[in-house]
């Protein structure tokens, strides 16, 4: 587990996460993605783009919920704040980290299928 998601996981543990609850603020799941973009079909490749456009859709999503627990500090008591913001912080990575795994998965598979073309063509 990377390290960035190990502290987001230990300030999530450390501050009491009732704002989130009452917000109903849920971080989305990251995708699992396929690990070898060569090997894929046009369609599992689309599926694998869905995936990642729909988790990015559910971030920002998630965001917009924390972004309500941000912007109204007084409502909430300074914990479930803190909680709320490194949540926050905390989820655009994530939507980077998925995005460029899906941008290697596709440049795998534009270049093996690049070779499967121009062995065609011979």
């Amino acid at each position: 587990m990377s390290t960035l998601r190990m502290a987001g996981l230990a300030a999530l543990l450390a501050f009491p996460a009732t704002a989130l609850a009452a917000q109903n603020c849920a971080a989305p799941a990251k995708p699992t993605l396929p690990v070898n973009g060569a090997i894929l079909s046009s369609a599992e490749l689309d599926a694998a783009a869905d995936m990642v456009t729909n988790y990015s859709k559910s971030s920002r999503a998630y965001q917009a919920c924390l972004d309500q627990i941000i912007s109204t500090p007084t409502k909430y008591s300074r914990e479930e704040w803190r909680t709320a913001l490194k949540a926050y912080n905390a989820a655009a990575p994530g939507v980077e980290e998925v995005w460029g795994n899906y941008q290697k998965l596709s440049e795998d598979w534009v270049s093996a299928h690049l070779v499967k073309a121009q062995a065609n063509k011979k």
